[in-house]
């Protein structure tokens, strides 16, 4: 070998060097930018909140930004995660070590999010939410995102969330919910300013291979309709239930535009809306809330007819469909039965 191409491969074997040299530095000076950033919004927070974990973790050359033993506490609500994972692209991770954490951050526009073990407590209303694993894929914009999550200023961007996750469980301690779980959760969120200047919410759910466990209340007062059925008091199983509404602050209400939930005797789907009651959330009212029970098992046909007998009265529709309305509060509602 030439005494020159032993100067080119050395200088191109420096070079790799301090590549890899610099990605180390780099990453290890963006885990340092990350705690402190980190460190400047909560003593900055509005809302009083508190992000803890073991250690934050940047990868040398794929930019990704993982967190262990991740616990969100703001006001009574506390997010738990085992890890959390950042999946960003190799340039956003470039912009973290040119420009720092907060320019960084609002260049991204994209990006993933793996999360293992999360839970979700209100530790006033013992409200409980748990998902194994969930997978987030989000548009928007970052910064304003955490800016969001630590102020009270509304958002001036739209914001995406689409998320997929295994092993959903849902608790509310309060009358008529109980427990859900579900083999799967389909998630769809968009939020922020309309067109109108309003702050809006779309939200859409899909959970698959449902049980649900009524509170003892319910179970004491149906058991023997439950049992009927050949179902535990405590494990009522459904097939799907898909969720799609719509809340508009301007207006202050909720617009559901369809809620559907499939068993093997029966599908209900609901269209209608709520006027939140900003005081009292029971108190808001239905209106032009509608219900269809159809797709009915001869066996839950069976049933319809022998409550009809046994009442002595007769439920308006036909033979495969039922229709009825609602309206009132949701604490009181009222059915109104037929179109």
């Amino acid at each position: 070998m030439s005494k020159k191409l032993k100067y080119i491969f050395a200088g191109l074997l420096l070079l790799v060097v301090g590549l890899f040299a610099y990605h180390f530095y780099a990453a290890n000076k963006a885990e340092q930018t990350i705690n402190e950033t980190i460190q400047q919004i909560t003593s900055k927070s509005a809302t009083g909140v508190s992000i803890n974990y073991t250690f934050v973790e940047v990868s040398p050359f794929s930019g990704d930004i993982l967190f262990s033993d991740v616990n969100i506490i703001r006001d009574v609500d506390l997010q738990r995660a085992s890890t959390a994972r950042f999946d960003l692209s190799y340039w956003d991770f470039l912009n973290f070590i040119v420009w720092g954490t907060e320019s960084g951050l609002e260049q991204v526009q994209t990006g993933i999010l793996e999360i293992q073990n999360f839970s979700y407590t209100n530790r006033s209303s013992y409200v409980e939410l748990k998902v194994d694993s969930l997978h987030v894929d989000y548009a928007g914009n970052l910064w304003n995102l955490i800016v969001l999550g630590t102020t009270q200023r509304p958002a001036e961007i739209q914001h995406h969330i689409r998320a997929s996750g295994k092993q959903f469980r849902y608790y509310h301690p309060e009358e008529g919910i109980g427990s859900i779980r579900s083999d799967s959760l389909q998630m769809e969120v968009h939020f922020g300013k309309t067109s109108f200047q309003s702050d809006s919410l779309y939200n859409s759910f899909d959970i698959k291979n449902i049980i649900w466990g009524p509170p003892p209340s319910i179970r004491e007062k149906y058991e023997f309709f439950i049992q009927g059925f050949g179902y535990q008091t405590d494990s009522i199983p459904f097939r799907r239930a898909e969720v799609i509404f719509r809340y508009d602050q301007l207006e202050n209400q909720v617009k559901f535009e369809e809620i559907t939930l499939n068993s093997e005797l029966f599908t209900v789907s609901s269209q209608g809306n709520i006027l939140v009651d900003p005081l009292q959330f029971s108190h808001s009212q239905l209106y032009d809330f509608s219900i269809r029970i159809q797709e009915m098992s001869p066996r839950f046909q069976n049933f319809l007819q022998q409550t009809q007998n046994l009442m002595g009265f007769k439920i308006p529709g036909s033979a495969d469909q039922i229709q009825l309305k609602l309206k009132g509060t949701l604490d009181e509602p009222q059915v109104i039965f037929g179109k």
